[in-house]
């Protein structure tokens, strides 16, 4: 009612103000903001106004507060990256222009949105820079929703102490500021982390204060979150009966909302409200439902993220492409109107005779210069085109990194989750025996593991890519890497039956990165045990030749058929599935080979189809072990 009441006193205010000045853009802005959770189109239409007539006045404030306006409606929508990219051109203009009290406004918002993009890590910076300007301000509101929001980035790190601790220091400014509106988002989280703790009812007095300050204020988005959060709270209480009409409700209000998320959660929720009351087939149809718009919604994301990509590209393109226009344009102006001025000049020469000859030798000299100039303009319209040809190449590089990284996730991570999440829900509803469960415990932890790998060899494949990593060579001791690696490794090798053993007699000390040499054992060894059938041996073994340490490792398993053996160590994807079926992304061979050049060294490998594979490697001896040349080092472990 009361965020009604100011919504009307604005509107009226803004009725009475008909001048198209600064005091009705701050009235748009403000409208805009108000409606933003209760009519996103509305809100949208204010903002809109807000920052036409901003840039006609030139109001650079206008502009920034009408861009956020933008963001918060694009919240709303649930279109995250387009929220993101509105708040951080608004903030660029804020900082430029020295507005620090709306610098502070906007770290808290990027704050919320890379809370709801699972970041709350990067969140946590932006929030407390917030912190420190708004308590510069001493501005008790704004303090109030920044450490609301501090607190829902430690209840994601799973901090609750720290969360708790936030946010009842919120609770005690908002009520003392009778902040109805933020009281709603602060019971929420304080509902949430109970729920996460297993406290529900407690969990459940704090969600139905949300629920009671949303509904106050009218926040149709808030009392949405609300009623699904209720509804899964009650199913953990078995109120049954509550839970259903608080997630009915819920589905009213996203109708009007349209939100895909909360429409995604509903479904969730409700499977697990026919689960909780043994009404299993409901729960598989609603399930299903789940699972589709879940696919339907992560598919529409990653659209999304290719078209905000896209679209930004063709608009820096335009950007770059209308400010040469310009420039050519300008200089045709000015070529133009200095010969107009020249034909004046020599109909006025005309008419004085005496003079004609010194004059036409300074316009001529003139007309030189300005030809020079052009020639010029022109070397610089070519150099940004090249500029421009560049630019377009790496974003090209880039996509064809995104397309890998989407394909790998769509196609080898989505399958082994997807077997574990329905043996999950088949155990606890109870619909598979626990000792029926524990026959396939051995293939799903060398499926995750396998898929554990593949995620490392994506993210240091990507990261790479995008010359994101850096040689930290120092000298270590090589034997301690074998040694964590095969305590690693050994359950993996047990399951397959796998004899592997390794010879390293005496510790060695190498100068290398020691990650970037972790990664390219744990490649060359998995690889092996990959490739390996059941009762067969891997041995690996390590010899100082010169001023470096050789690594081989053998495996006496399936081997590479010839006509692929060229594929081993380049950018093309291949990959084939092990001798139990596992699966691979096909980087870590590729990514292996650039580590080992980076450190320095050289990769290779001979294999014999049916006989076996051996990788060999070399790692540069650190120089307190170059004495060692020619010296071959030899322990043996054995993992049976």
């Amino acid at each position: 009612m009361a965020q009604t009441s100011a919504t009307d006193s604005v509107r009226l205010s803004l009725q009475a103000h008909p001048h198209h000045d600064t005091v009705r853009v701050k009235l748009l802005n403000q409208l805009s903001r108000l409606y933003f959770t209760r009519d996103a189109e509305e809100a949208a239409k204010y903002a809109a106004e807000a920052l036409k007539l901003s840039d006609s006045l030139q109001y650079t404030a206008g502009i920034v507060w009408a861009i956020r306006n933008q963001a918060l409606v694009e919240n709303t929508r649930g279109n995250l990256d387009k929220q993101m990219d509105l708040t951080m051109e608004a903030l660029k203009m804020a900082e430029k222009y020295g507005y620090v009290h709306t610098t502070g406004v906007l770290y808290n918002d990027i704050g919320n949105i890379l809370i709801e993009q699972n970041n709350p890590a990067q969140a946590l910076v932006y929030q407390k820079k917030s912190l420190l300007i708004k308590r510069r301000f001493n501005e008790q509101v704004e303090i109030a929703k920044t450490l609301n929001n501090i607190g829902s980035s430690c209840m994601q790190l799973k901090q609750f102490n720290a969360a708790l601790h936030y946010l009842r220091e919120s609770e005690m400014l908002k009520l003392a500021l009778h902040d109805k509106r933020g009281l709603g988002f602060t019971y929420e989280n304080i509902g949430l982390i109970y729920e996460e703790q297993g406290r529900y009812d407690s969990a459940l007095i704090y969600l139905e204060r949300s629920l009671q300050y949303y509904t106050a204020t009218d926040n149709k988005p808030g009392i949405g979150k609300a009623r699904l959060n209720l509804g899964r709270v009650n199913t953990l209480l078995r109120r049954y009966a509550r839970a259903a009409e608080q997630l009915q409700h819920a589905a009213r209000i996203n109708a009007t909302l349209r939100n895909a998320k909360n429409e995604m959660i509903y479904y969730q929720y409700l499977a697990q409200l026919d689960s909780s009351r043994q009404d299993y087939i409901a729960a598989l149809q609603h399930y299903h439902e789940y699972s589709l718009l879940k696919e339907k919604f992560f598919a529409a994301e990653k659209q999304r993220i290719i078209a905000n990509t896209k679209e930004k590209y063709e608009s820096e393109k335009k950007q770059a492409e209308n400010l040469l226009l310009k420039e050519e344009q300008r200089a045709h102006l000015a070529t133009i109107r200095k010969q107009r001025t020249l034909v004046a000049v020599c109909s006025f020469l005309l008419a004085i005779l005496v003079p004609v000859a010194v004059l036409l030798y300074r316009l001529y000299r003139r007309q030189q210069e300005l030809s020079r100039q052009l020639n010029s303009r022109n070397a610089e319209v070519s150099q940004q085109n090249m500029i421009i040809l560049d630019q377009n190449a790496a974003l090209g590089n880039l996509n064809q990194v995104k397309d890998k990284i989407f394909s790998v996730i769509s196609h080898d991570l989505r399958s082994p989750l997807a077997i574990l999440e329905g043996m999950l829900f088949l155990l606890r509803d109870n619909k598979l025996e626990r000792d029926q469960f524990q026959e396939f415990t051995d293939e799903l932890w060398r499926d995750m593991k396998n898929t554990a790998y593949m995620m490392d060899n994506l993210l240091n494949w990507a990261s790479s890519q995008m010359k994101g990593i850096r040689v930290k060579a120092d000298d270590f001791e090589i034997t301690s890497i074998f040694n964590r690696e095969f305590e690693l490794l050994q359950t993996l090798s047990r399951q397959k039956e796998i004899r592997l053993s390794h010879q390293l007699l005496k510790p060695v000390m190498v100068f290398a990165d020691p990650d970037m040499i972790k990664v390219v054992l744990r490649n060359l060894i998995s690889n092996a045990i990959k490739f390996t059938p059941a009762g067969n041996n891997i041995h690996i073994s390590g010899q100082v030749k010169g001023a470096f340490l050789e690594i081989c490792v053998q495996d006496t398993g399936i081997g590479i058929p010839e006509k692929d053996q060229h594929k081993i160590f380049s950018n093309i994807y291949y990959s084939t599935s092990g001798t139990q079926n596992e699966r691979g992304c096909g980087l870590g061979l590729s990514l292996s080979k650039d580590f080992v050049e980076l450190n320095r060294g050289c990769i290779w490998f001979d294999s014999q189809p049916g006989t076996g594979t051996r990788f060999f490697f070399t790692v540069p001896l650190s120089e307190e072990d170059t004495n060692l040349q020619g010296y071959t080092i030899v322990v043996q472990e054995q993992i049976n």
